[in-house]
């Protein structure tokens, strides 16, 4: 996304057809000679994507080396070049991609310049030379590129290439916008041989007679780049604008102005032929100001960042243009690699680039050595030792960085990443503050506002995903008809609260003001518990904790009661220790909501002990169901009256469905056997209720085993007893009918009023 060809529509995949060579044509129609013919293409390819990295290279060092440190743009185009080799050859080679190229990356590049433009004036500040400062600017490079391989190397060796994946979107829009506008910038510079400040007295060179006209040619050419691409192969407008402007403007130059003075404020200052720099031996030199490089360790800090982001951008965007998936600890390896030889060798930072990629792709590239070959014509330039900077005039140079600067920000403002004004504003305050204060300001800032941002958005969404009351839901306790009906009636008093998501500083509050409304608008009959559901909540911070502290008093001071569930260990002793539950507290804490609520209804139905719910013994409770028609003697004599003790079972899972149970007193659980031979509690049943009459009337094999807990006093009516009461007594055999049909309507209707309230 950063450094590149233009590229029209970056969702195409690679393979779609594009104008070939006659050369291609010809080697796709001799199977015979296929490996020639690859290696001509890729040669060509090879051939074309070179003449587009040294040309990048020369304005990427016009930028860096402006002004007073102009005297360092042979060294400084020699350690891009060099980076460039090194960088085409070793990823060429290891990398999930083929074929593949890089190169200094835009992004990085502005960095650069800002880091050489603080060194300078730090130098200049202390009274030293302009060869010193040419020096420590080289030297802080190389060793930026020296970090930059430890660190991505570091990445992908520690498999940490997806973390980076987590940094926010406006924070690399920041960087990214706040780059473009430098590289356009940093174009005009070029021109001028001087800084722009933010003084207007500084962008008067920009109308002078002498640049004006440079920087119109330079915008002509960033123009004629696309305009070209809409005739030619998008691999081939920028080498045909590069060449068409150098022979006319060279041309025009030499050939019709006649003033050497007017030539030589066209180009770069002569400054020799190009040379290899050896960091190894300048560092162990007296000119290096090691305190000075160490006062740039932001700009240092910020250069390995913006390499990484800059990276991990450049293979997402390449997976989607090749519709191929990449390794992407590999890619951060492969260029951590490549960037710690670099700076051995005296290159400077590069990456693989998604744009240098297509463009060979677009070239008719199809292995490897294509970027090899771009790697090794670079070399050849580099060793020729030609001096490329002073032929090349400076109009072009501007117009090749305004062009990159241009095509960031066209690709910032077209990313379907960003939609809220909010990010976008982000975006915008960060670009400012880096090209005020420098990008690793800007970086903090734009991470610190990303995170607040974040707060506020996910404040918004709240953790309360569920509400329900026990009139809609209840726990896994069967209980008598009255006990039921009680608790329906009561059940507004007992509000649950199903939580998810990690509970921070920003949403806390909010949960805290939702209960407290809720309390506060029933009156008719007073909130007396809260659940609080934390089983699908990963975390809390210390905020959320003494909000909750907060909810509590509160709840105290209006008689409600708070059960919690759920907990993980490390909550539990949160609020522990902020002194929730104890002795001297009434809150409770569960392991899991249904035990939570349980309690809650147990609590309910104590508080109602003079209630219908316990005055009924099992025989009254039967012939009020029967509504007198039936008395509890006539059907008694059809079953068989059991007492039974914990852990007895009244059915068993898998065995024949021939008996039907009317529970008289005590408590029994419903367990299933799960997937693993375990036992696991469905339901538990107290009182006055039928157990087994699904399996009975179906008959159909007991789906689930019956377990009484504690002393349990039942009725087993066997179907040889059933069928002899309907024969002999079918005035009871039809009360017990609809006494069941009755018990399980009332189910159903709760079930089914619990399950819409749940969706």
């Amino acid at each position: 996304m950063a450094d590149a060809s233009h590229d029209r529509d970056n969702s195409t995949p690679s393979f779609r057809i594009r104008p070939l060579s006659l050369f291609a044509n010809l080697a796709l129609r001799r199977p015979r000679n296929i490996e020639a013919s690859t290696l001509g293409r890729d040669a060509m390819a090879g051939a074309i994507s070179a003449v587009v990295q040294i040309a990048y290279c020369i304005s990427f060092a016009a930028l860096i080396f402006t002004g007073d440190l102009a005297g360092g743009f042979p060294l400084g185009l020699a350690g891009l070049i060099m980076g460039t080799v090194v960088t085409c050859v070793v990823i060429a080679m290891t990398s999930t991609f083929s074929p593949v190229i890089g190169g200094p990356d835009s992004p990085a590049v502005a960095v650069m310049s800002v880091l050489a433009a603080s060194i300078a004036t730090a130098l200049a500040a202390k009274g030293a030379g302009t060869q010193q400062i040419i020096v420590n600017v080289l030297v802080a490079l190389s060793v930026s590129t020296l970090l930059t391989g430890i660190l991505l190397y570091g990445i992908g060796a520690l498999r940490m290439g997806q973390w980076l994946r987590f940094i926010p979107y406006p924070v690399i829009g920041g960087f990214l916008a706040a780059s473009g506008i430098l590289l356009v910038t940093g174009g005009m510079e070029v021109v001028t041989q001087t800084d722009l400040t933010l003084s207007p007295s500084s962008w008067e060179l920009l109308y002078s007679p002498l640049y004006g006209p440079q920087l119109l040619i330079g915008m002509l050419f960033a123009v004629a780049i696309p305009v070209l691409a809409r005739w030619v192969p998008d691999y081939l407008a920028l080498p045909i604008a590069f060449f068409a402007f150098l022979i006319v403007l060279n041309g025009s130059l030499f050939g019709i102005v006649g003033d050497e003075s007017v030539r030589a404020a066209w180009f770069l200052p002569k400054l020799g032929e190009l040379s290899l720099w050896w960091p190894l031996s300048a560092m162990i030199g007296e000119q290096v100001d090691w305190g000075v490089i160490a006062q740039s360790s932001a700009e240092i800090g910020s250069f390995c960042g913006v390499m990484a982001i800059a990276l991990l951008l450049d293979v997402s965007s390449l997976e989607v243009a090749r519709q191929k998936t990449a390794d992407l600890d590999q890619e951060f390896r492969s260029n951590g690699l490549a960037n710690l030889l670099a700076s051995v060798l005296g290159g400077f930072g590069g990456s693989l680039s998604m744009n240098a990629c297509l463009l060979l792709d677009e070239s008719g590239a199809t292995t490897r050595w294509a970027g090899a070959i771009v790697g090794l014509v670079c070399a050849l330039i580099l060793f020729s030792g030609a001096d490329v900077g002073s032929v090349v005039p400076k109009a072009i140079l501007a117009g090749m960085l305004i062009y990159l600067g241009a095509v960031i920000l066209i690709e910032l403002w077209a990313a379907p990443a960003q939609s809220s004004w909010m990010e976008w504003a982000l975006t915008g305050i960060m670009t400012l503050v880096i090209i005020n204060f420098g990008y690793f300001m800007g970086v903090v800032v734009g991470v610190i506002g990303a995170c607040l941002m974040f707060a506020l958005s996910y404040s918004r969404i709240g953790v309360v995903r569920r509400h329900l009351t026990r009139q809609e839901f209840s726990s896994n306790v069967e209980r008598s008809p009255e006990q039921s009906r009680l608790l329906r009636e009561e059940g507004k008093r007992v509000h649950v609260f199903w939580l998810s998501g990690f509970i921070f500083f920003g949403s806390s509050n909010g949960l805290f003001e939702r209960i407290r409304r809720v309390i506060e608008a029933q009156r008719e009959k007073p909130v007396g518990f809260v659940v609080l559901d934390f089983g699908s909540v990963p975390g809390l911070d210390t905020s959320a904790v003494l909000s909750l502290v907060k909810l509590r008093n509160y709840c105290e001071e209006h008689g409600v009661t708070l059960a919690f569930s759920g907990l993980s260990e490390s909550m539990r002793v949160s609020f522990e220790r902020a002194g929730f539950f104890g002795a001297a507290r009434v809150h409770q804490v569960f392991g899991s909501r249904n035990e939570a609520v349980e309690w809650c209804e147990d609590m309910l139905l104590m508080h109602h002990e003079v209630g219908a719910a316990s005055t009924h013994s099992f025989e009254s409770w039967l012939e009020s169901e029967f509504g007198g028609a039936v008395d509890f003697a006539r059907i008694a004599s059809y079953m068989e009256r059991q007492e039974l003790n914990n852990g007895e079972f009244l059915f068993r899972q898998g065995e024949p469905a021939d008996s039907v149970v009317l529970q008289a007193s005590g408590s029994v659980a419903i367990t299933i056997i799960d997937e693993h031979g375990k036992p696991m509690r469905l339901r538990r049943m107290i009182g006055h209720t039928v157990v087994g009459e699904m399996g009975f009337y179906r008959g159909v094999p007991r789906t689930a085993s019956v377990i009484a807990e504690g002393p349990t006093v039942i009725y087993r009516l066997t179907r040889a007893g059933f069928d002899k009461m309907q024969e002999e007594d079918p005035a009871a055999a039809a009360a017990l009918h609809k006494l069941i049909i009755r018990l399980l309507s009332d189910r159903l209707e709760f079930a089914n009023r619990e399950i819409s309230a749940l969706l």
